[in-house]
């Protein structure tokens, strides 16, 4: 059995997965910069409105939206990959059509879960601002 990591992953999914790898980083550095950020707003107890505190946060929802897109482009590339190999081939065998239907699996899972991922980190930190706001609906 091969020994797997993220760069061949990466390899295996074809260039579709270098964006999706791109947004996955992106939902990483925002959910992580928003959450220390909600927590000294939360520690010095500074007073922000709920719009100004969301308002990053739909940099979250439209990585949600576009990555499974993104995964599914990539299943598209794959299987016309998987396909032009087919044409290619003088004998069709499974090792043929197998690198196209990797390409495609990986960019779709990989996309699905960026997305997963994203939506959880935009709720979580939604209801943190909810709860730090919670004061200003009061008045």
């Amino acid at each position: 059995m091969k020994a797997r990591n993220l760069y061949a992953l990466i390899q295996q999914g074809g260039a579709v997965m270098w964006p999706l790898f791109a947004l996955l980083l992106i939902t990483i550095i925002i959910a992580f910069e928003r959450s220390i950020s909600y927590w000294l707003v939360y520690r010095r107890d500074e007073q922000y409105t709920q719009q100004k505190l969301e308002s990053p946060l739909a940099a979250l929802d439209f990585i949600a939206m576009i990555a499974p897109v993104l995964g599914f482009l990539g299943t598209v590339t794959g299987m016309i990959s998987a396909f032009r190999s087919v044409s290619e081939a003088t004998s069709i065998q499974l090792q043929v059509v197998a690198g196209g239907l990797y390409e495609a699996l990986y960019t779709t899972a990989f996309g699905l879960i960026i997305s997963i991922i994203a939506t959880v980190f935009s709720f979580l930190l939604d209801v943190v601002v909810s709860n730090i706001c919670v004061e200003e609906k009061l008045l």
